[in-house]
């Protein structure tokens, strides 16, 4: 790829990134390093933990706020092929043109072809109020099922708490690493400042008066 390419790509890829969070409403925070969104106010998350994934596609980078997160499988020992990481996630309808790109261009070319948009990245992000308190990083996932839906509180919906319209996707990966934080700060240990037997002078170099204690 030229330079020119490059750049023209990756001004693209943040563009769409703010483009999705300034339509749908959305902000996004600065956790441990990582671009997280933010939920809306009026979605309630018990204890204030909400789910974001960070997907990464070829041609870019989509950040999406999650309202429903499943994991289906893929607790089975590492390399065991009866377990396929898989997960169900739930959003509201909204800009991310990447993401419907794969789950259109899955459903045109089916499980057996290849397309531009078969494998990409996923981490999922579960924080609350800036703090990250797992992750899940996915590798060369695919879509698998993907349906849009409108979600009610039966005939509440038509007087007064309204409907939302909601994209329903299942992904398959080839790899998954979970992810600990709060664990990887506990275990950061300061190296002990020791002297090495390298760092003593040898007994010949000692000065008069001095000798080795019996």
């Amino acid at each position: 790829m030229k330079y020119k390419n490059a750049i023209s790509m990756t001004t693209l890829s943040v563009i769409a990134v703010f483009a999705i969070t300034s339509f749908t409403g959305f902000e996004i925070s600065d956790t441990d390093a990582e671009t997280v969104a933010v939920q809306p106010e009026k979605f309630v998350f018990v204890e204030k933990i909400s789910t974001t994934a960070l997907f990464e596609f070829r041609d870019g980078t989509e950040i999406v706020p999650i309202q429903q997160f499943t994991q289906t499988s893929g607790f089975g020992i590492r390399g065991d092929s009866r377990q396929i990481p898989t997960f169900t996630m739930e959003k509201i309808v909204g800009l991310t043109p990447y993401l419907y790109e794969a789950a259109d261009q899955a459903q045109k070319y089916g499980p057996e072809m290849e397309y531009p948009y078969k494998n990409f990245d996923v981490t999922v992000f579960l924080a609350a109020e800036g703090d990250t308190l797992r992750s899940f990083e996915y590798s060369d996932c695919v879509i698998t099922s993907y349906t849009v839906t409108t979600r009610s509180d039966n005939e509440e919906g038509y007087t007064g708490k309204g409907f939302a319209i909601v994209d329903q996707f299942t992904f398959e990966c080839r790899g998954y690493e979970p992810h600990n934080p709060i664990m990887d700060e506990m275990n950061i240990v300061e190296k002990a400042k020791t002297i090495s037997s390298g760092d003593l002078k040898s007994t010949d170099k000692w000065g008069p008066g001095f000798s080795i204690k019996p």
